[in-house]
């Protein structure tokens, strides 16, 4: 497929459901934070159990995934927070484009466009949705931890020990041991689930698709858009075009190839996070502009996104 194509077959339609969220949102005024909470707990969870049960993803599968994390936000924290500092930015600013570019939309973006950009092979389907719930997984981790600190800016006050609980109270951390912790059973064992609860997950993980897209259309209706900034514009390039470029560089690196390179490297393409958004508003920090990139990045994605899947496509 080329790049044209891409946009029709996978970012379209994503965005078409978005559009259905966002009307519904100024014609209704939908309750965003109760659909927020049953994408979290209830639909992201059950995809996260049904793709690591079902994946053929290994452990040295998952490795990789974490090296390739660890090593990309470790990259992209450097360029993001001494970039901010040579352009001139001021301390709250700066930690607000480096939570922008850190944190990008995992889950209710990018599980789609995993689905939709290898629906055509079964078996890379499985393995790309697995990839990319181990990367939301990750992604929710680093950014109710490291983004929250960010956005707090140590401010007094803050306490850690309710940041650390905080963490522990995410259900994909849980559902993330007790998926591996079954795999490894059924698979000595040859234990199943029994075939309601079965049933259920498979319902809820599927469902995980139209009510993520709808949910992104619905917070996008309530940001604001203002223009483009010198700054906004840095954080655009880096989380746009940078950060696949580096994951590109960093696959290369590690020496992953096939399915997997493609999964990890589409999977650094996505728009800002809106809860990145959220956290800033939260701490006051920058909320103006953290919303502003949300919108922007989530708009430019149409395109870059569909540039990315064809470059990974190619090259591996």
């Amino acid at each position: 497929m080329n790049v044209l194509e891409i946009a029709l077959r996978v970012i379209v339609p994503i965005f078409l459901m978005m559009g259905v969220g966002f009307a519904l949102q100024k014609k209704f005024n939908l309750d965003i934070k109760t659909l927020t909470r049953l994408n979290f707990w209830v639909f992201v969870p059950a995809l996260l159990w049904v793709k690591i049960v079902e994946s053929n993803l290994s452990a040295p599968d998952f490795l990789m995934i974490g090296a390739h994390f660890v090593l990309l936000f470790a990259s992209m924290f450097a360029l993001a927070w001494f970039g901010a500092g040579a352009v001139g930015a001021p301390d709250r600013l700066r930690r607000a484009i480096t939570a922008s570019v850190l944190f990008y939309n995992s889950g209710n973006y990018g599980i789609p466009v995993a689905q939709l950009a290898f629906a055509t092979s079964p078996v890379g389907l499985q393995f790309a949705v697995a990839v990319q719930a181990i990367v939301m997984m990750l992604q929710n981790v680093t950014n109710f931890t490291i983004g929250l600190a960010l956005h707090a800016g140590g401010r007094p006050g803050s306490k850690k020990r309710e940041t650390l609980g905080a963490v522990f109270k995410l259900p994909m951390i849980y559902t993330l041991i007790g998926a591996w912790t079954w795999r490894f059973i059924s698979g000595s064992t040859g234990w199943a689930l029994p075939f309601p609860i079965d049933k259920a997950l498979h319902y809820l993980a599927d469902g995980l698709v139209p009510i993520a897209l709808i949910t992104l259309g619905a917070q996008m209706a309530t940001l604001k858009s203002p223009k483009l900034s010198r700054p906004m514009v840095f954080s655009l390039v880096l989380r746009l075009a940078i950060g696949p470029v580096l994951s590109g560089a960093i696959v290369c690196l590690l020496g992953i190839q096939g399915a997997l390179a493609q999964s990890l490297v589409i999977s650094t393409s996505f728009p800002t996070a809106v809860n990145s958004a959220l956290l800033a508003m939260e701490f006051d920090n920058e909320p103006e502009f953290a919303a502003a990139v949300v919108f922007y990045s989530t708009l430019f994605s149409a395109v870059t996104v569909s540039v990315v899947i064809f470059a990974a496509k190619v090259l591996w």
